[in-house]
């Protein structure tokens, strides 16, 4: 599958809002229909935690010069097609070139200018977008949909890509996260949640105890999904 680079604009922690283990990651169980009108289900990860949240989303090519970035941002939860080639986002509708899923990967170096260009060289296009911190992310042409979770419980789009079916961004008319998924995605849930706490139960444990978030989980308990929405908004700032 084909993917770019993407350096893409994050801030800098906010030292009095983490803690030792990090911020949790979120995760959620994915609906993707496609223009043969058949329908995917599987994982993906909205945030990656850690010392900060980074949000996953998609990049769109709206001209020559011209893009936009929709990041998971606690308001999302689905995404639609039209004929005529026009994304919608909630409130925003993008008439785009091309699409990207974009997914975070946890490397990342300081800066302190900003600046958004195109860049091309022998790896292929990339987009710098710098504020104060410059933070790596993968651009793919198909979004890669896992049917099963990693022993790990974490999902990682730079480590556990065979793990996934890859879904063309071209092909998709409509993608929706589950706020209720069926059973057999709950089995696989509790299932990964039991290894992993078997893994990292020990003395020897090299594991961080900080489980995955799951969406369908945050919002039954809206104080908790309000809690964790705002600390984004404030970390995020």
């Amino acid at each position: 599958m084909k993917y770019l680079i993407l350096f893409i604009t994050c801030l800098g922690l906010l030292n009095t809002n983490t803690i030792d283990v990090g911020d949790p990651s979120i995760q959620a169980v994915c609906k993707i229909t496609t223009k043969d009108n058949i329908s995917h289900e599987g994982f993906i990860k909205l945030i990656e935690g850690g010392y900060g949240m980074f949000p996953n989303g998609f990049y769109f090519e709206i001209a020559e010069g011209e893009a936009y970035r929709k990041l998971y941002d606690f308001n999302f939860y689905n995404l639609q097609k039209t004929k005529n080639g026009k994304y919608n986002l909630g409130r925003n509708s993008i008439q785009a070139k091309v699409a990207y899923f974009i997914a975070h990967t946890p490397y990342h170096r300081y800066s302190q200018k900003e600046r958004n260009t195109i860049e091309t060289n022998t790896k292929g296009k990339k987009l710098i977008a710098e504020k104060t911190s410059k933070f790596t992310y993968k651009l793919f042409d198909s979004i890669p949909l896992f049917k099963e979770l990693p022993r790990e419980y974490h999902l990682r789009y730079d480590k556990h890509e065979k793990l996934t079916k890859k879904i063309a961004i071209a092909d998709i008319i409509s993608i929706e996260i589950i706020k209720k998924p069926q059973q057999i995605w709950l089995d696989k849930i509790a299932k990964a949640k039991k290894l992993y706490w078997e893994d990292n139960d020990t003395e020897d444990s090299t594991g961080d105890f900080l489980e995955p978030t799951w969406y369908h989980e945050l919002i039954q308990d809206q104080k908790k999904f309000n809690e964790l929405k705002d600390y984004y908004n404030k970390w995020k700032k």
